[in-house]
């Protein structure tokens, strides 16, 4: 289950995957081909040409080696996966894998807590951000005061709201009306000045503004007395806070200390995982295709590794069965000749 290696348009492709923050205009700034040339090549209308290719090359390979066009503030530090060239076996724990997306999340939950830093990570849905986030709890940070709250569709848009969840996680009484609002959060700062936490908010794509707004006030009353606040999203967030000029917004960003722009499980932990999980009777054409349909997602991976191991136990696992899986699961009609 060796990983092919990738034509420079692959490449480019996996690059904008896990870096929705750049376009074709901040790559082709760097190149000596255009940006439509560039735009059309990524796209897969502009025939690959010897020319072209060394030109993507070139850059994918400063961008990988953080020579140019970094993620996250200027003033951040920036925390990437290592992509280890072969992985043995991947640690677990409690029905946890300690994978390298893991252990990154741990480093910014740690840093965040000890430096009493705002903290950024960013990942697909389904990578696994909030089972990281939760096992960082369990285990290294246990020691670490810290609260998880959740967006929803309501505290999401809704300043009164996200400051009684953060009350409510805090063991405070609460208040309804939004006449009560200021006196609420001027007690929520007030408990977090007397017993400094880690705040931990997840979904945070879903914020509006000035929900955001809300969170990072509460950090500028509480950081001198050791509160940190870690920000867990989906990846869009991060092209918000570097695209937008609201005021909102700018603010954030410009205290974010440290950005974790993720990308999930790799092919080569996924592989031990795999392995690991009993499954051994699998061509390599059977797992180029699973490793596509679930495009670094933990939660893919664990939903699909259960299905066969229900109902295929002891069988051969084929392309056609992964297929099967993942049309059942998730409505993917992919197929084999294209993995």
């Amino acid at each position: 289950m060796t990983e092919t290696q990738l034509t420079p348009r692959e490449r480019l492709a996996e690059l904008y995957r896990v870096r929705p923050d750049l376009t074709p205009n901040d790559l082709s700034a760097h190149m000596t081909i255009g940006y439509s040339t560039l735009k059309k090549y990524g796209a897969g209308t502009q025939p690959a040409t010897e020319r072209i290719d060394a030109e993507v090359t070139r850059v994918l390979d400063m961008i990988e080696a953080r020579d140019i066009l970094q993620p996250g503030s200027d003033r951040a530090i920036t925390i990437n996966e290592a992509r280890p060239a072969r992985v043995r076996r991947v640690s677990r724990r409690r029905g946890f894998y300690q994978t390298e997306f893991a252990r990154r999340v741990a480093q910014v939950m740690t840093y965040c807590a000890e430096q009493s830093a705002i903290g950024l990570i960013t990942a697909d849905y389904g990578a696994g951000k909030t089972e990281a986030a939760g096992a960082w709890r369990r285990d290294e940070g246990r020691n670490v005061e810290s609260i998880l709250v959740e967006f929803d569709e309501f505290t999401a848009s809704n300043r009164i709201g996200i400051v009684q969840a953060i009350a409510e996680a805090l063991g405070l009484p609460t208040h309804c009306g939004s006449q009560d609002g200021a006196r609420l959060f001027r007690e929520v700062v007030a408990a977090l000045r007397r017993s400094p936490c880690l705040l931990i908010l997840d979904q945070c794509e879903l914020a509006r503004p000035r929900i955001l707004q809300v969170l990072r006030q509460i950090w500028d009353r509480t950081r001198d007395a050791g509160v940190g606040l870690v920000l867990l999203a989906a990846p869009i967030l991060l092209v918000r806070l570097k695209a937008s000029r609201m005021q909102d917004l700018g603010a954030l960003e410009s205290r974010i200390g440290v950005v974790a722009p993720l990308s999930g499980i790799s092919r080569e932990e996924m592989a031990a995982i795999v392995k690991q999980e009993g499954i051994t009777d699998l061509t390599d054409e059977a797992f180029a295709l699973w490793w596509r349909s679930c495009r670094g997602s933990m939660r893919r991976l664990m939903v699909s590794l259960d299905l066969l191991k229900t109902k295929h136990e002891g069988k051969a696992i084929t392309e056609k069965t992964v297929a099967g899986v993942a049309s059942h699961l998730w409505g993917m009609q992919i197929h084999p000749e294209a993995a």
